[in-house]
């Protein structure tokens, strides 16, 4: 690395040493104990790269070996120096950049708001703002201690903020105040949200008006949302005046889901062929005009994609120009055909998602089953399946 640093800075110089007896150059240098750097050999011709200032001391040794020399390359500090020497305002005007980004580097210019949820994220940026955070002001100039304190006085939702300069960023991040949702109190029954058969009810507050085996509808009350006295009975006491509460509780009951599907054991598949064609039209003015029409067979079936574009130049003018690609992919028909086990499987898939949207996340799959119905239609296989689930269906609804 310092053999290599010493050559940079002194500068070498490749020569190709061609002639009758270019050994006897390399030979005389050695001799007179010329830095030669290192030498390789091209067809006849020798390839020296040697110190910079050696070489303005072979005009004799070239001469004595009766060679021919012709510089190929040369590298190192001293041709940087005279390169930047004839081009002055270039070393000026990148000094000059230097300062300029230097100066810039010392501003502000971008500000980012990091952390809000539900305080909207304009209104920290507007006390930034206030508080003398914008962008173009200088980063010495900013107090962001104090831009802190008061971010934290006028914005009571904000538990924490700190703000930090990234080059010419600044981030301003904040930690918002978790508040406790206040509790609804209005009084409400325990609803069912479908039909089923209860399997378990827990009244938390409230009078539990079915027990384990009752049918239920969508609709019927399940815990009503009465208490004698400030107290919750499973019975009624007819001598106390009832008061409404919010009743509260689980309420799980075993739900039936039913889905259909149908599948056809011969269907026809549009696959594309290769051949293709394309249109161009242009629309000027409400007018319409083909650059490039095609013809189609009426008998042969094509999928088509449309390309529509504005030109670039009309975008922000009343004037509508567009041109619309019309490519037209030629189809061949065959039949598939598909076994009573294949048809049934994708009749099942289809009565699957037909009631899987229903059923909810939380809900326990107790049985599932599959059965293929009957048709007159003997390309046609329909399947029906059977869910039963356990869930709760307890819905609060607010007494009126």
């Amino acid at each position: 690395m310092i053999f290599n640093l010493h050559n940079y800075i002194h500068g070498t110089v490749t020569l190709k040493v061609s002639g009758s007896m270019p050994e006897k150059f390399i030979n005389l240098c050695m001799l007179e104990k010329k830095k030669v750097l290192r030498i390789s050999k091209r067809n006849d011709d020798f390839i020296v790269c040697m110190d910079l200032q050696d070489f303005f001391r072979i005009r004799p040794l070239v001469r004595k070996s009766q060679s021919r020399v012709q510089v190929i390359g040369y590298w190192g500090l001293p041709f940087v120096t005279r390169r930047i020497k004839g081009r002055k305002m270039l070393v000026v005007g990148g000094v000059l950049f230097l300062i300029i980004i230097n100066m810039l580097m010392s501003y502000i210019w971008f500000i980012d708001i990091v952390g809000t949820k539900a305080i909207p994220a304009q209104q920290v940026k507007e006390y930034v703002y206030q508080y003398g955070l914008k962008p173009g002001v200088l980063k010495d100039t900013v107090s962001t201690k104090f831009i802190e304190n008061q971010i934290l006085l006028n914005i009571p939702e904000i538990a924490w903020v700190s703000i930090n300069f990234t080059g010419t960023r600044a981030v301003v991040e904040v930690v918002e105040k978790t508040i406790s949702k206040e509790v609804d109190k209005t009084p409400a029954n325990i609803i069912a949200s479908k039909d089923g058969v209860i399997t378990e009810v827990i009244a938390l507050t409230g009078q539990s008006v079915v027990k384990k085996g009752d049918t239920v509808k969508k609709g019927d009350i399940l815990i009503k949302g009465l208490t004698y006295d400030g107290k919750e009975t499973s019975e009624a006491v007819p001598q106390l005046a009832p008061e409404p509460i919010r009743a509260n509780g689980i309420v799980k009951a075993k739900v039936w889901y039913e889905g259909y599907g149908e599948t056809e054991l011969v269907t026809a598949s549009h696959e594309r062929t290769g051949q293709k064609k394309v249109s161009i039209l242009l629309r000027i003015f409400g007018h319409e005009f083909y650059l490039k029409p095609v013809t189609l067979d009426s008998e042969k079936q094509f999928d088509v994609e449309v390309v529509n574009k504005k030109l670039s130049w009309w975008r922000n003018s009343d004037v509508a120009v567009e041109y619309i690609i019309s490519t037209y992919y030629e189809l061949t028909t065959k039949m598939v055909e598909l076994n009573i086990e294949e048809a049934r499987e994708q009749g099942k898939i289809k009565a699957l998602e037909e009631i899987q949207d229903l059923i909810p996340a939380t809900a326990h799959v107790l049985s599932r089953t599959v059965e293929v119905l009957k048709t007159s239609e003997t390309n046609l296989v329909r399947v029906k399946v059977n869910i039963e689930t356990a869930e709760d269906i307890g819905q609060v609804m607010n007494i009126p």
